[in-house]
């Protein structure tokens, strides 16, 4: 799961040693953007011109000869195709001249992985279908700056706004935005959609419940008589988040299961079933808690207890090599990627990704990627009706699935997770 809240820094492939690529990125990007400000036909707007269909051509009021009127018709066709809204927090107002530092690199660094990750995909979606125009706009992670944008010609205009990214900047963009008929992604926010309650917004980021629906629904499927549902209670707010409703959801399911809540580690042995499995669940982040939690399992495990554990996605990122058996509680996670390192289609993208940009992508620029390409195949598929088919179209990405249901109040929300189970010292 990526959990993106206002000032986080990228999850990966940012290190010091691709700093100056970086900064020399921000400079150009900023550079461009400022071009664009004095002309009046692209104000505040970066275009790309290595995007299929990004240049459009002149206008001629009296063409005389026949290369001319083709010309103008491609030129008119191409103001007919479908135009993508990109709104990211580039924060170039906060890059002073060319004196780029660390700081402003890391500020702008999400934004620059998914612009290069969509980018790439739009390109190898568009490689045999219509022309696809990018106007990609910098949010400034800013309220005020989001309400000005919302009100331009290129959002209104649009057929397709993805952004903005911070959960402040897409209320406050989606306040202002009048185009409601049109669909706001949210690329990368983990936020409830609840939170924001607004209808036309895509989460392709799967919230918190999701996660704890597919665990639901795991559980269930290897349930048996004898078994025990024993849910840790940690204090920490990510095990809330992620169990809150695990209970109710469960006995909809299964109202028969068994489920021992407990408060302490010291309860942890009495909970367990007398034959059966025990399905442990537990949400904590916290390493101190975490810590005592997986050596009381690992002792109980040792005596002969069946066990297997159920844990919050961001359990990928903790190390739990010094527990001798915690393999043997088949520790189970849920995850929005699935990305797989060594497939081809994973590392033509690497390869790809790194000779165009001098940089490994990160896991903004493999969301970037699928996303570029999945909406780009609707487009092109669909046309304006994309909106009205995007449930009933499921993808596979190199990181990312896609799987989207509707609620009139609160939007589209993609329903796909993956599971991983720890192997040979990771989740895999």
């Amino acid at each position: 799961m990526t959990s993106v809240q206002n000032h986080q820094l990228p999850l990966s492939g940012n290190k010091l040693k691709n700093i100056s690529n970086r900064a020399f990125t921000a400079v150009c990007l900023g550079a461009i953007l400022a071009v664009s400000s004095c002309t009046p036909k692209t104000t505040g707007v970066l275009r790309n011109p290595t995007v299929h269909g990004g240049n459009v051509g002149s206008e001629t009021t009296k063409p005389t000869t026949k290369a001319e009127e083709k010309k103008n018709e491609e030129a008119k066709k191409a103001e007919l195709s479908p135009n993508i809204a990109l709104l990211l927090p580039f924060q170039l107002d906060k890059v002073a001249g060319h004196n780029v530092v660390e700081a402003d690199v890391k500020r702008s660094a999400l934004a620059l992985d998914f612009y290069q990750g969509f980018q790439l995909g739009v390109n190898e979606a568009s490689k045999k279908n219509g022309n696809i125009k990018i106007n990609v706009m910098d949010s400034q992670d800013s309220e005020i700056r989001n309400v000005t944008l919302a009100a331009t010609k290129d959002v209104t205009e649009a057929s397709l706004i993805v952004g903005p990214v911070y959960p402040k900047e897409i209320r406050s963009f989606a306040r202002a935005n009048t185009n409601k008929k049109v669909l706001q992604v949210s690329p990368l926010a983990a936020s409830m959609p609840t939170e924001f309650n607004i209808s036309n917004l895509v989460s392709i980021t799967p919230p918190i419940r999701i996660h704890m629906r597919a665990v639901a629904n795991e559980i269930n499927a290897k349930y048996r008589a004898g078994d025990v549902v024993i849910v840790f209670d940690a204090r920490d707010n990510d095990h809330r988040q992620f169990i809150d409703g695990f209970d109710a959801e469960l006995k909809r399911i299964n109202p028969n299961v068994i489920i021992k809540h407990i408060a302490s580690t010291s309860q942890l042995g009495s909970a367990m079933p007398d034959v059966g499995y025990a399905f442990v669940v537990c949400g904590t982040t916290e390493r101190t808690q975490l810590r005592s939690f997986v050596s009381t399992l690992d002792n109980l495990v040792s005596s002969g207890n069946s066990i297997k554990l159920f844990g919050h996605p961001l359990w990928e990122r903790i190390d739990f090599s010094p527990y001798d058996n915690f393999y043997r509680m088949d520790p189970t996670i849920t995850s929005e990627s699935h990305l797989k390192v060594w497939s081809s289609e994973v590392q033509n993208f690497q390869r790809n990704y790194k000779t165009q940009f001098k940089v490994d992508p990160s896991d903004y620029a493999y969301k970037g990627y699928d996303a570029g390409r999945f909406f780009t195949t609707m487009l092109n598929k669909y046309g304006q009706d994309y909106a009205e088919k995007i449930v009933d179209e499921k993808y596979n990405g190199i990181f990312s699935n896609y799987q989207f249901s509707y609620n009139p109040q609160w939007g589209y929300v993609n329903q796909s997770v993956n599971f991983r189970t720890y192997r040979n010292g990771s989740f895999q």
